[in-house]
């Protein structure tokens, strides 16, 4: 899945500041997919006017937990989750880049929306565009944000671009809760359920043991986990508070001396887990920013960890003086997988692997067949495949099915009313992971069922240099995956071509499928550390012709030291090398063998060896898809 975590949130927060923005003229044209929302818009101003405020605005990092707490999407209709959102009192504006214009222009409700490019030549910034609006002499001329549901690092930003203009930022009670009482059913019968050690490879209080060391070592008394990703890991605990990820809500806080606590609901945790918690302080969810506060402010208190990702409610909490801002603790030492756990992450992906080559022999299949097969049947027959398999808990994030232009639309959901067929003549994008109890997946591939065009074959071979390139790379310790972003991109360069997205980003252990800190892109973040063994990111370059054709080629890479030959030159450096965990192979078909360089063929030929091996030793592949597999992994001759 393309890397939605690694840079662009950075990119986001730079964009309040520095981007150009402007709206875009495009036709307004109703679509039953779009929700109206002037009734909404309505009230929403109701409660501004009583409050005092010209703007509302809701940032990228609005909650989306729970179908209950999608703010952002419930006033719109557009549910992607990156996108800023700024109501005015008679203006409505949706804030995003071009990924999501598709999207976009097919949910927003575009009679009471005006849809915002931030990637398009114009000037106005968000804190620009506003200012450009108010009236500072009218009775309302504030901005407000909810601080609980907007980051520090978003807040200060977003802060001092409106200071520049003299507009005010205030903190406010997240205002479409109030409007949207009679519908909301938030579902607290969700479990929260124990994750076994023979899957995370250390308990919980292991865990505990090794973040109060950090801690201690930054001379602190406690860090406050705010991070829905870092919660599960820490106390080995997986939910179903979110459709693709294995969240639940709930805040922690780790002293130094190892004392935990928990704020949750408690009925959510199955008996199990209340067994395994019987020694973390556990208490309600909706306490949670009274307790911190009464906390933060004991004597015994000097120094508070917390993260710029934290909410400006939970510094607002901690007294300034208290306060020690760093990347998360947790975050760091979960991102390298312990051996248990790369084993599973291993393990996870060749079941994913058996589940993706048994749907490719069922689809090509299909259309040889002259069978119709549209974009979410497709799908939908994917995720049978991959529910068949050991430790299945569910997919990983939305399954991106794109033909021909669709593929082109980087973030493209698939949609059973609008959804194209897989046909001969147009290539076919697969993007696709699940989570299991032993790892999380995401794979994509690039597919044709018949002749494709020159065009297409130069783009796959190029995107799948890049891949190789990056696969294969060997690299010393101390180097960051920026570094190595250029590998992925150099033979598309030198065609003048480019993909608008990350190469890799982190993947977890049943666990988010956009992991941090670290990532493989063109960006740069304070939180990035050094590539270190255990670590596991996907490999997706990518190329993208607007209207016609899209490709990516995403596969799990982690991180393993090289060993070098004995006494090689007497060399003292430690180096490392990525190792492969998907195992699909590329489609020969839309390969210019000539393209290749000799480095790139022997790997490639090597890659599919090892694809072969592997997936025949499972000896759980039908004649069929054995056949298939045989076929796609001939070595290739040029």
């Amino acid at each position: 899945m393309v890397n939605i975590f690694a840079i662009c949130f950075i990119l986001f927060i730079s964009n309040i500041q520095f981007a150009t923005c402007q709206q875009t003229s495009y036709d307004c044209v109703g679509k039953r997919s779009q929700i109206n929302t002037a009734e909404k818009l309505s009230q929403l101003r109701t409660q501004m006017k009583n409050l005092g405020l010209y703007a509302y605005v809701i940032l990228s990092e609005d909650e989306y937990m729970h179908e209950y707490d999608t703010r952002r999407a419930w006033i719109t209709g557009f549910s992607r989750s990156i996108g800023s959102i700024v109501v005015t009192l008679d203006q409505a504006t949706l804030w995003i880049d071009d990924r999501y214009r598709a999207q976009a222009e097919n949910k927003l409700d575009c009679a009471n929306w005006l849809l915002m490019r931030q990637d398009e030549s114009g000037v106005s910034t968000i804190a620009d565009w506003i200012s450009s609006k108010l009236n500072v002499r009218s009775p309302y001329n504030k901005v407000g944000m909810a601080a609980q549901y907007t980051s520090s690092i978003s807040w200060s930003s977003m802060k001092n671009a409106l200071i520049s203009h003299d507009v005010p930022l205030v903190e406010v009670a997240e205002l479409i809760d109030q409007i949207r009482i009679m519908d909301r059913s938030r579902n607290l019968d969700n479990s929260i359920y124990v994750h076994d050690i023979t899957f995370a490879g250390l308990s919980w209080k292991q865990k505990v043991e090794i973040i109060a060391g950090l801690i201690n070592a930054q001379s602190a008394q406690g860090f406050v986990v705010t991070a829905l990703d870092d919660i599960p890991w820490l106390f080995n605990l997986r939910g179903s508070d979110n459709q693709y990820t294995p969240y639940f809500t709930a805040y922690a806080f780790v002293h130094a001396n190892q004392t935990t606590r928990l704020w949750v609901d408690e009925s959510q945790l199955t008996p199990e887990a209340k067994i395994q918690l019987a020694d973390v302080i556990i208490q309600p969810y909706d306490d949670f920013l009274s307790n911190l506060n009464t906390l933060a402010n004991s004597s015994d208190m000097n120094k508070i960890w917390v993260t710029q990702a934290a909410s400006q409610a939970v510094l607002n909490r901690i007294p300034v003086n208290k306060r020690f801002i760093a990347g998360s603790p947790i975050e760091r030492t979960k991102a390298v997988k312990n051996p248990i756990e790369q084993k599973g992450m291993r393990e996870s992906s060749i079941r994913d692997s058996i589940a993706r080559i048994r749907h490719l022999t069922w689809l090509e299949n299909e259309i040889k067949n002259n069978r119709q097969v549209n974009e979410t049947q497709a799908a939908e027959q994917l995720e049978y495949y991959q529910s068949q398999e050991a430790h299945f808990k569910g997919l990983s994030f939305q399954t991106i099915s794109a033909v021909g232009a669709h593929a082109a639309v980087i973030h493209f959901e698939p949609d059973a009313e609008t959804a194209a067929q897989i046909t001969k003549d147009k290539v076919y994008l697969l993007d696709a992971g699940a989570q299991y109890l032993d790892g999380t997946t995401d794979i994509t591939r690039t597919h044709t069922f018949g002749v494709p065009t020159m065009e297409e074959k130069k783009a796959y071979t190029l995107v799948l240099q890049g891949s190789i390139d990056l696969a294969d790379a060997i690299f010393p310790v101390g180097t960051y995956g920026r570094q190595l972003d250029i590998l992925a991109r150099q033979s598309l360069y030198k065609n003048f071509m480019d993909y608008a997205h990350s190469t890799g980003h982190g993947i977890g252990h049943f666990n988010t499928i956009h992991e941090g800190p670290s990532f493989i892109g063109m960006g740069y973040s304070t939180r990035d550390i050094l590539l270190t063994e255990g670590m596991v990111f996907s490999d997706e370059p990518g190329f993208y012709l607007p209207n016609s054709f899209g490709i990516r080629l995403e596969t799990h890479i982690m991180v393993k030291n090289y060993t070098l030959p004995n006494n090689y030159m007497n060399s003292t450096t430690q180096f490392l090398h990525f190792e492969p965990h998907t195992f699909v192979p590329f489609d020969r078909n839309l390969i210019i063998c000539e393209m290749l360089t000799q480095a790139q063929l022997t790997w490639l030929n090597w890659y599919h060896g090892e694809v072969r091996s592997i997936l025949e030793s499972t000896g759980r592949l039908n004649s069929d898809e054995l056949n298939y597999l045989k076929e796609t992994t001939q070595p290739i001759n040029c």
